[in-house]
C-alpha cells in the first residue's frame, strides 16, 4: 500500500463497523511519510493503468491455468480474482483429497526456477505476480509453473 513503509488500513460496511468514534485506531494508520507514500502508489497505479494490467493478465492466467489444470491429475481446481490466483492441488480429482506435500514440492521446485510462489491454505498455490507484469515474463513463470506441476503429477 505503500511500497515498504508501514501503513494500515480497515474497511468495512457501515453495518459491521459502525461503532464510536475512536473505538478503533491502527498503530500504522497515521503516519504522515507513510500516508505520503501510500498516495504516491495510488498515482502510479492510475497513472500507469495497473488495474486495467492486472485484470487483463489476471484473466489470461486463469484461462491458462484452467486449461492447464483440466488436462493435469493433481489440479483440483484454479481460481482467483485479478493477478492473486489460487492452483489448488489434489491427490486425485475423484477424491479431492488435499495434497499439501505435491504443493509444497511445487512451490520449492518453482523457487529454484526462479518463480516465486507461496502455499496458501492446505494445499493451494498462491501466485500474486506484480500489477506491472507483461505477457513475456508472465508467459515464463508460467511455463515453469506448469512444467514443475507436471514433473510432481509424473512422480506421484
Amino acid at each position: 500500500m505503500s511500497s515498504g513503509l508501514p501503513i494500515g488500513a480497515t474497511t468495512a460496511s457501515s453495518r459491521i463497523m459502525d461503532w464510536p468514534a475512536g473505538s478503533h485506531a491502527s498503530t500504522f494508520g497515521g503516519n504522515p511519510l507513510s500516508c505520503a507514500a501510500a498516495l504516491a502508489v495510488i498515482d502510479v497505479i492510475k497513472e500507469e493503468k495497473l488495474l486495467d494490467n492486472a485484470n487483463k493478465q489476471g484473466v489470461y492466467t486463469l484461462k491458462r491455468l484452467g486449461e492447464f489444470g483440466e488436462n493435469n491429475s493433481i489440479v483440483g481446481d484454479v481460481r482467483g480474482k485479478g493477478l492473486m490466483i489460487g492452483v489448488e492441488l489434489v491427490e486425485d480429482k475423484e477424491s479431492k483429497e488435499p495434497a499439501p506435500e505435491k504443493a509444497r514440492e511445487v512451490m520449492i521446485r518453482c523457487w529454484k526456477r526462479g518463480v516465486a510462489i507461496v502455499m496458501c491454505g492446505v494445499s493451494t498455490l498462491r501466485l500474486s505476480p506484480p500489477l506491472t507484469i507483461q505477457r513475456d515474463l508472465l508467459d515464463a513463470a508460467l511455463d515453469i509453473v506448469e512444467d514443475t506441476i507436471n514433473e510432481v503429477t509424473k512422480q506421484a
